[in-house]
């Protein structure tokens, strides 16, 4: 008979042997462990960029109708835990300053950075909490959401 050594220094050698080729091979499939990733703007698909740049001039002009073309309806919003739902083209129309008004600072920035998840690309804007959501729905760009923190 042979004397095997079954420790716990063993023990825990071969259980962290096999538990680490899975966590590695998980990062490595996801890009990180959340799964998101944050893209700058010139690195985002060219399509996405026209859309994005014709979305931020008609924000900053207050042009709610050009927005409300560029926008999925029904529009998922989130205002507060208990607020959430979805607006109708009339209805986002109607709320578009609690969305985009106010002078957005976000869509000044020079340099906007993107997180980039499932598809879809969020803007953040720091000074509010708010999230703005955009994705490729039948070929083209779309704004589809907007969630704020109280």
């Amino acid at each position: 008979m042979r004397n095997v050594d079954r420790g716990p220094a063993r023990v825990l050698r071969r259980f962290i042997l096999s538990v680490l080729p899975v966590i590695a091979v998980t990062a490595m499939l996801t890009g990180s462990t959340s799964g998101q990733q944050t893209r700058a703007f010139a690195s985002t698909p060219k399509d996405f960029q026209a859309f994005y740049t014709k979305f931020r001039s008609a924000v900053t002009r207050g042009d709610k109708q050009a927005v409300a073309a560029m926008t999925k309806f029904p529009f998922k919003y989130g205002f507060d835990a208990g607020d959430e739902g979805t607006f109708s083209q009339t209805q986002f129309i109607r709320r578009y300053n609690d969305i985009l008004g106010g002078g957005r600072k976000v869509f000044t920035r020079a340099r906007p950075r993107f997180y980039v998840e499932a598809g879809a690309y969020s803007l953040s804007d720091p000074d509010d909490a708010s999230t703005y959501v955009f994705k490729k729905v039948n070929g083209s760009y779309r704004f589809t959401g907007y969630f704020s923190e109280p």
